[in-house]
């Protein structure tokens, strides 16, 4: 009796262990409008994308934290927002915090994801690293790999990075010309498996915020994406290849290449089909549902007329918009009809049940023409991302990433100073071959020798001599090298999602399957 009760209490402890087991996330945000370089400009719209991340993520994540500081108006649409400030101890602080969290949830049964999000400025570093700037300092990748990205064996990271040169992550500055680097970085991110990229640029490269959008382009693009709107075979998650997918085509339209986006967005290379976001493991309460037999360009603004989401959607294309709740949302289409979705809407709305009115004019702050006519001019589709799939996005994935190797690899090096060793050889022997000749000379009593002797000395000291300067020269040579000229690698670097993953499943059965 007492072993049955023994085990009906271990299985009792076993099956409450299983059920407090499951999916957990966390993010940390990270907006800072002030760089650290002064030559850059002050940012505009980096803390409004680090609160608009928060808004989002609060019905994602299990817990968010925020470090931002809100400047004037930001502080008027956020009323809410509350943060720290963006400096190098809190967000150091928060690192060790977050990866300390992440791993005891892991320990306890927990899958558990990671989301460090970080809007601002980025540079690189004379080293060839890189570093985000923050309002009191820098935050370089030695600080992401020893507070963050070396835990996360334990569990899932997603880093979501909108920064001018966000591509330093995966690659080191001068990879794609033959003037020698300034050194190596020391972050190699594919040998993290279980990390995730989300970055704004994959190289050397501006990004840019705008004044309609109040908001960094990417970022906006990215919560536009994962509101639902780059669900395309509609099953209610967002994986990387459909939010690549999205991104993607949302900048084809911009033809002018300093003003085109070129982000670098791939899931963990342990796990290629995690998604981003999983709508059933979301707080979503409210979603509006559209489909047009017409391309549609649509835009979704809150009640304080802040951009929520862009899309252009092709005819017949049916997505599912997630909106939060509390307020307003205006759904516009091509800038002529809008349809409201009140606040106490819950559940999935159908655009097509409410009566539209004439569009007025909502959040036309700061528009530019250009960015008008280009962003999100392409509809998007299940035909427009699966081009996309099969064709750019593994190519675009590829990168090739530049090391300097020791110098004692400087294979010229080698060969001048083994060529100099070998000189001052033959010259050490042929100075002892005219030492041999003197004594020689000095011995013999005949002068016909002793004029023969002193021929070969000198030829043995004419040539010794050459020797000996050209030996040291080719020394100095080699050391030359050694220290001036560091030999340098190009290696193609190519993500490994696993045979046959497949990208994209469509409707029908059909898939768009990786071939890289």
């Amino acid at each position: 009796m007492t072993r049955a009760l023994a085990l009906l209490a271990a299985l009792e402890l076993l099956l409450s262990g299983a059920a407090t087991a499951g999916e957990r996330s966390m993010v940390l945000i990270v907006g800072n409008n002030a760089p650290v370089d002064s030559d850059l400009d002050t940012l505009r719209f980096a803390d409004d994308d680090a609160f608009r991340y928060e808004r989002f993520f609060r019905l994602v994540a299990d817990e968010v934290t925020v470090l931002a500081r809100a400047d004037q108006d930001s502080a008027g649409l956020y009323p809410d927002a509350s943060a720290a400030p963006p400096t190098r101890d809190n967000v150091v602080a928060e690192l060790d915090e977050i990866s300390a969290r992440a791993v005891e949830a892991a320990d306890g049964g927990d899958a558990v994801t990671v989301f460090f999000i970080f809007t601002g400025h980025g540079n690189y570093a004379a080293e060839g690293g890189g570093y985000l700037h923050l309002e009191d300092g820098k935050l370089t990748t030695r600080d992401l790999f020893y507070h963050l990205i070396r835990h996360s064996g334990s569990f899932r990271l997603v880093l979501l990075v909108d920064a001018c040169n966000a591509g330093f992550l995966v690659k080191s500055r001068g990879e794609t010309d033959d003037r020698r680097p300034a050194g190596p970085t020391g972050l190699e991110l594919e040998q993290f498996t279980n990390v995730a990229l989300i970055l704004s640029s994959s190289s050397t490269g501006e990004v840019r915020e705008w004044g309609r959008y109040l908001s960094g382009i990417f970022s906006h693009q990215v919560r536009s994406g994962l509101s639902g709107a780059a669900d395309v075979d509609g099953n209610g998650t967002i994986t990387f290849p459909e939010l690549a997918s999205f991104v993607d085509s949302a900048n084809q339209g911009v033809k002018n290449p300093s003003l085109r986006l070129t982000p670098y967005i791939r899931p963990p290379l342990a796990d290629p089909a995690m998604p981003v976001i999983a709508f059933s493991q979301t707080r979503f309460s409210r979603f509006v549902s559209m489909k047009f037999d017409r391309p549609a360009r649509v835009t979704l603004l809150d009640s304080d007329l802040v951009r929520y989401a862009d899309f252009n959607l092709k005819a017949g294309f049916s997505v599912k918009v997630a909106l939060p709740g509390g307020r307003d949302y205006f759904v516009s289409v091509d800038d002529r009809l809008e349809y409201v979705v009140p606040a106490g809407a819950e559940g999935t709305v159908d655009l097509g049940a409410i009566e539209p009115r004439q569009a007025s004019s909502l959040a036309s702050r700061g528009i530019d023409d250009y960015y008008v006519r280009s962003l999100f001019s392409t509809p998007f589709g299940p035909d427009v991302a699966a081009e996309y799939l099969a064709s750019r996005y593994g190519p675009g994935l590829t990168f090739t990433r530049t090391f300097v190797r020791p110098w004692y690899e400087n294979g010229w090096g080698w060969a001048a100073v083994g060529a100099g060793a070998v000189l001052l050889g033959v010259g050490a022997a042929l100075e002892g071959l005219a030492v041999s000749e003197s004594d020689a000379a000095q011995a013999t009593p005949w002068g016909d020798e002793r004029a023969a002797h002193n021929d070969r000395i000198d030829t043995y000291n004419t040539l010794g001599i050459a020797s000996l300067v050209a030996g040291g020269g080719a020394v100095a040579f080699g050391t030359a090298l050694f220290l001036l000229d560091r030999p340098v690698e190009h290696v193609r670097i190519v993500p490994d999602l696993g045979p046959g993953f497949s990208l994209l499943p469509l409707p029908g059965g059909a898939a768009v399957e990786g071939r890289f």
